[in-house]
């Protein structure tokens, strides 16, 4: 049966994958993933919103099953359709080479090494912006500036608080001094 012949009903119960894979066979070429998936809203009459869980599968499932292959930007096809040549050659991450340079290359002034052509349009950046803020802003409306000190006896200081980090120190100092009389045993 050809896909375009498939019911709403078929399309629901059907997986995306499976019809992707349907419909990349009876086309005989490559898709864009965006064109598919319209294919299949156009199938079984979706909105957006209905589909949108299986469009999530759907994405997964194209990257993970063996039978596709991405040949370009979100272009997909079957990998049946290629040699594993053609797949080393036109569908897999290139490499650069570089070549070793003798001693006299290094000499010439002519040749760019690697990473050279970056750094100069890299010294145009400036090195603050004005949607940075600086630590001493002096129109800062909500930074209000301390004028006076606060006189020592107006200052107060909870007792109990003072007396519990007081007896805190005491007994740090009596656990060192009985730390440093077992090390000298």
């Amino acid at each position: 049966m050809r896909i375009q012949d498939y019911t709403k009903e078929m399309v629901d119960e059907k997986s995306f994958i499976d019809m992707a894979y349907t419909l990349l066979l009876e086309k005989g070429d490559t898709m864009n993933l965006y064109d598919i998936i319209d294919e299949f809203k156009a199938l079984g009459h979706y909105e957006d919103n209905e589909i949108e869980n299986r469009i999530v599968q759907f994405y997964t499932d194209l990257n993970t099953d063996g039978r596709f292959l991405n040949v370009g930007e979100n272009i997909w096809g079957l990998r049946d359709w290629y040699s594993v040549a053609d797949i080393e050659e036109k569908i897999a991450p290139t490499i650069q080479k570089f070549d070793i340079l003798e001693e006299e290359d290094e000499e010439d002034k002519t040749l760019k090494l690697l990473g050279e052509d970056d750094a100069d349009e890299d010294d145009d950046i400036p090195t603050a912006t004005d949607d940075q803020e600086t630590l001493e802003d002096p129109e800062d409306p909500d930074e209000e500036e301390v004028d006076e000190e606060i006189p020592e006896n107006e200052i107060v200081i909870d007792e109990e608080e003072e007396e519990e980090e007081d007896l805190e120190e005491e007994e740090e100092y009596e656990e060192n001094e009985d730390d440093e009389e077992e090390e000298e045993k």
